[in-house]
């Protein structure tokens, strides 16, 4: 956080010592007080864990980046969604040695900067009973880092990082691991990559996506995803590629997908290439019906103790959601030509992904839409914040709870989203908090932050780096 002087309201201070000794019939203004009190001593203990707070510091950290998904499979945020008995497995599966015709191919029909989206179309695939095998075989100029992850049915796992196991032969005999600025180079004479083995439960829908930092560096200090960008195989994003030569080192009887990854603006493809084989390999369909949703996930503190920031106490996720069909036109060789969009429903949603706290509250978004934990839950259950776990709680199996929001009513500028918690006794005479988005400068308990940020476990506080 940026510095600046450090202020105390004493006067909540006084007035909490005041409070208590008013009469029975004033619990009101007791209670109110003491709620006062509470938040003053945050306040200071806040400042005392991270530093004074500059007037001008905000607390939405949200980058609102847009996520395409199929509607049947739900969204891409590090979560299952009713993914019930759906098996997903990936085995390293050793080595794969590529020649130079690949290198060729490459460095000669998808030259980098240059828009190559007519070289294939937007996907999605169905499992199939037998294995399939996944090579990344091919990285380009790429300055992003990136992770390859795959969506099976709504189960989420990553398949490859960049860098990991692949190389090139250099025309002096040496392998070099392709770097940021140069990828491999069109004078590089073979290409060493890793495989990867997938099973999974046939005849689910199935689709890939990146997970994206800005660079090596924004990966490294960003281990639990807080910045990623998500950039899928439904939107133009990556491409199943035609008219590529079949590699030699692909087995025989063995059928072939190629696909080729953009992880910037450009629409060059070849930041990523990897391909898939099988016998048979699941078979490619085009993308007709998408959802773009963009997602805050917000979370919360609700002063069960004034020196707790791990900001679990209220984990909720809204998202505004816009259907879309989707029509392609493709030429003789089936190379995307033309793209058209038509919106067909547009819906806001929440859903709870954990509630670390033990009182009881109603969260309320808008004018119209409210939940509260005690309609689904006992109220000093705490749900989904791993106790005794490693610091970043990574939200696995994590749809507490989800509604829908009536009449579209967020506002992801104005963040209309308020919690209100109810006291320690849980009835007419506990005291009532509510919690609003903080206005810059305060001490905050509430925060928003990406969908795919992991939340804290319990007692361990958000880290600084968060308030930059």
């Amino acid at each position: 956080m940026k510095l600046r002087s450090l202020f105390f309201v004493g006067s909540m201070a006084i007035l909490g010592a005041t409070s208590t000794s008013c009469s029975k019939g004033e619990d009101l203004f007791d209670n109110g007080a003491k709620i006062a009190w509470q938040k003053s001593e945050y306040a200071t203990n806040f400042e005392k864990k991270y530093g004074p707070i500059d007037p001008n510091q905000t607390w939405d950290f949200a980058t609102m980046d847009h996520v395409y998904t199929l509607p049947s499979i739900g969204s891409t945020a590090g979560t299952r969604a009713g993914a019930g008995d759906i098996s997903v497995n990936i085995v390293e599966d050793g080595q794969m040695l590529f020649g130079q015709g690949v290198i060729e191919w490459m460095h000669t029909n998808m030259k980098a900067g240059k828009n190559n989206t007519a070289m294939g179309s937007p996907f999605y695939m169905v499992t199939q009973e037998e294995n399939f095998t996944i090579v990344p075989c091919y990285q380009g100029v790429a300055t992003y880092f990136w992770e390859l992850w795959v969506n099976i049915g709504g189960v989420e796992r990553k398949i490859w990082s960049k860098y990991e196991n692949l190389k090139y032969e250099t025309p002096d005999g040496n392998w070099k691991t392709p770097t940021a600025k140069e990828g491999i180079p069109a004078n590089a004479v073979a290409i060493d990559a890793p495989k990867f083995k997938i099973g999974a439960t046939k005849d689910l829908q199935m689709y890939f996506f990146l997970k994206v930092w800005n660079n090596d560096e924004a990966h490294e200090s960003d281990k639990e995803g807080k910045t990623a960008r998500i950039l899928t195989s439904l939107d133009l994003k990556m491409l199943a590629l035609q008219g590529i030569d079949r590699p030699s080192c692909v087995p025989e009887g063995n059928e072939l997908t190629i696909i080729g990854c953009e992880d910037g603006t450009d629409s060059d493809y070849e930041d990523l290439v990897f391909l898939m084989y099988g016998s048979p390999v699941p078979p490619v369909h085009h993308v007709e019906v998408v959802e773009d949703r963009v997602t805050k996930r917000y979370m919360m503190e609700d002063l069960g103790t004034t020196d707790d920031f791990d900001f679990n106490d209220v984990v909720v996720d809204v998202s505004d959601v816009h259907r879309k069909k989707i029509t392609y036109d493709y030429d003789s060789n089936h190379r995307l030509v033309f793209k058209e969009e038509k919106e067909t429903e547009h819906y806001q949603d929440a859903v709870v992904r954990a509630t670390g706290g033990t009182m009881n509250f109603t969260i309320k978004i808008g004018e119209n839409t409210t939940w509260t934990k005690s309609s689904v839950f006992t109220v000093n259950d705490m749900k989904n914040t791993g106790w005794g776990k490693p610091i970043y709680y990574d939200g696995a199996e994590s749809e507490l709870a989800k509604f829908i929001i009536k009449n579209n009513e967020w506002n992801p500028n104005t963040n209309n989203i308020i919690v209100v918690v109810e006291g320690n006794d849980n009835g007419p005479s506990g005291e009532v908090m509510t919690i609003k988005f903080p206005k810059a400068g305060e001490a905050p308990m509430m925060i928003a932050v990406n969908g795919t940020t992991n939340w804290m476990s319990e007692r361990s506080s958000v880290p600084s780096s968060w308030w930059k």
